[in-house]
């Protein structure tokens, strides 16, 4: 492998991680905001280490004495394909002859995030978990085609049907780690399954203006009508999309639960409604995560 394809810094470190081989595990929490991953790290008892760099910043510590890295990778499809690569890239390939080992160990990269809710009946405030997610990014044009043809020829049927036109669909599963986590916790934490959107930017692929005209405003009413298996479209985000396609091209296992701190069909904002702050339910939200990750094998 040329140097040039997979950059590293002079200490030996992934090009913009800057993280070195043996300090990320294989469980790994991503929380995108880089300010949340301050907010877990009172969570752990030690942490092991850390390190930065433009708008990411990771750290590895032991929480209840498993090892565990957690990585604010910033916003979006392109963020969350650098942070998959190199952190595949530390525990796959020899980095100081640029060849893959014989033997590829498996990642787990669980998502905590926030998202706008579609559904009516799920309250703000809610915790989504992403069984699916639909995707309109560009990263599957150049990475091998594994997209769920199902779900893919679904949604884009019911969105040329709906809307009268075309958009570069995609769909994918969460992986059997993540979804049998969620089946187990989801009556004890009133966690909702469902579909995702992850959205390639936040206002107008979102369905939003501001002192534009959006091609597709009435974006998230179509979605909230699309079901698939018995799940509706619950929530709309910006990576859990491209990170479970990453994920399955690699080889490792993926998924995603988010905050529903916003209400698409209401325009209700969670600091609008009382209760528990938004901080608070994220703290909850990240316990949670870290307990799913401490049972990786």
């Amino acid at each position: 492998m040329k140097p040039s394809e997979l950059p590293l810094r002079p200490d030996g470190a992934v090009y913009h991680l800057a993280l070195r081989p043996g300090e990320a595990s294989h469980r790994c929490l991503l929380v995108g905001d880089p300010a949340r991953a301050a907010l877990c790290e009172p969570l752990f008892s030690s942490i092991l280490h850390r390190g930065g760099n433009r708008e990411f910043v990771w750290f590895t510590g032991l929480y209840k004495r498993v090892l565990i890295t957690v990585v604010g990778t910033g916003i979006g499809a392109d963020n969350t394909e650098i942070a998959l690569i190199e952190l595949d890239a530390v525990h796959n390939i020899d980095l100081s002859r640029g060849i893959p080992f014989p033997t590829q160990k498996k990642l787990y990269f669980l998502r905590v995030g926030t998202s706008g809710l579609l559904q009516d009946e799920t309250p703000l405030g809610a915790v989504v978990f992403s069984e699916w997610a639909l995707g309109t990014d560009s990263l599957p044009f150049f990475y091998p085609a594994i997209a769920h043809k199902s779900l893919t020829d679904a949604i884009q049927k019911h969105w040329q049907n709906t809307s009268g036109s075309t958009l570069p669909w995609y769909g994918v599963r969460a992986t059997e780690f993540f979804r049998q986590k969620a089946a187990q916790t989801e009556r004890a934490h009133s966690v909702v399954l469902g579909i995702t959107y992850s959205a390639p930017g936040f206002f107008a692929p979102q369905g939003r203006q501001t002192r534009y005209v959006a091609q597709h405003p009435d974006l998230p009413k179509v979605l909230s009508t699309f079901q698939f298996e018995g799940y509706k479209v619950q929530n709309i985000e910006m990576e859990a999309a491209p990170l479970y396609y990453l994920a399955q091209v690699l080889g490792h296992e993926a998924g995603a639960l988010c905050l529903g701190i916003a209400h698409r069909q209401r325009g209700e904002f969670i600091y609008q409604n009382g209760g528990a702050s938004p901080e608070e339910a994220m703290r909850k939200l990240l316990r949670l995560g870290l307990e799913w990750l401490r049972e990786v094998p």
